[in-house]
């Protein structure tokens, strides 16, 4: 069945006249880098095609490969011509929906994914759970149909497995994860632009951020599980971008000796985002409890009309009535 559906997406490929390309609503490596390498191939058979983002593209993945395809405008949808909507790395089928609403015509939904939440929401699904990312996913798909991917679609593919891996440092990480990333490195992907935009790029600010989250872990004398948490105010003060925050669960992750790790973040809007990371539950089962979603060992959700509040020593989260 892999197989039949990796030449599908072929097929559709090769026949579309105009595509769009779509990365998940929260942007990160897996997706971007996913999204890109497809871009890359498309560029192959002559044609520039958009890749929609909902959000600016982070700076670290500025350098990215035909990262000027990328586009924040929701205006690209307003054409009755769209034949094929690609979504990578998105489990949200609810971002989708939003997005071909804005198309007038009923264009062939596309659904590139590993996520085990996914609730295969295309036409066409190719969710593989058993793939440490999406990228990798993708990685597949070239070689099903026999394509070589250029320097630059490799070098998109591999930002893709780093980002989800941890850099092949998390449970994501086995035996097909590190073979993919050989095949990558000699297809040309530099991998040594890839480590240093992801891993060494961290701001002075944004390390003291982190390291206020340092400060206020806590473990479960009970439980055992490990949480901490930042607030707007600690973001704001500092001056950093969420963005610069990314990666403080996966480093938490590798540091701690506990099973279950929870980081718990004010946003913008109002809300608490909690991120979980586990050696060994199912955490996307509280995710999906929760309307997230994410792997068994990496998942998570937000809580709408939320913010922490600290009380005797401890950090809680205390839900906002609205009149």
């Amino acid at each position: 069945m892999e197989s039949y559906i990796h030449k599908q997406i072929y097929d559709l490929l090769l026949s579309a006249t105009n595509p769009v390309l779509v990365s998940d609503e929260r942007i990160d490596g897996d997706s971007l880098g996913a999204s890109l390498a497809i871009a890359d191939f498309f560029i192959g058979l002559g044609k520039r095609v958009p890749v929609f983002v909902a959000e600016p593209v982070p700076e670290k993945y500025q350098s990215l490969p035909n990262i000027s395809l990328c586009t924040t405008d929701r205006s690209v949808f307003h054409d009755a011509s769209i034949d094929l909507l690609v979504v990578f790395d998105c489990s949200d089928e609810t971002f989708v929906q939003s997005l071909l609403e804005l198309i007038p015509g009923e264009p062939t939904v596309v659904n590139i994914d590993h996520h085990t939440t996914n609730t295969r929401y295309g036409h066409v699904n190719q969710v593989l759970v058993d793939a440490p990312a999406t990228a990798e996913v993708v990685h597949r798909f070239f070689e099903h149909n026999q394509i070589v991917p250029s320097k630059d679609a490799a070098t998109c593919l591999l930002t893709g497995l780093c980002f989800d891996t941890t850099a092949f440092s998390n449970a994501a990480t086995n035996e097909r994860a590190l073979d993919t990333a050989s095949s990558l490195v000699m297809r040309g992907a530099r991998v040594q632009d890839v480590i240093r935009a992801m891993f060494q790029n961290r701001s002075i600010s944004a390390l003291r951020v982190w390291g206020v989250a340092l400060e206020r872990l806590f473990q479960h004398p009970e439980f055992g599980y490990i949480s901490t948490c930042l607030t707007r105010k600690d973001i704001e003060e500092n001056q950093v971008t969420d963005d610069e925050i990314d990666g403080l669960s996966n480093f938490l992750n590798l540091v701690t000796d506990t099973g279950t790790l929870f980081v718990l973040r004010e946003t913008t809007d109002g809300g608490v985002k909690v991120s979980m990371r586990s050696l060994d539950r199912d955490v996307s089962e509280i995710a999906r409890a929760f309307g997230g979603g994410g792997h068994k060992r990496a998942a998570g959700f937000t809580l709408e009309n939320a913010h922490l509040i600290e009380r005797e020593g401890r950090w809680k989260v205390e839900k906002v009535v609205r009149s």
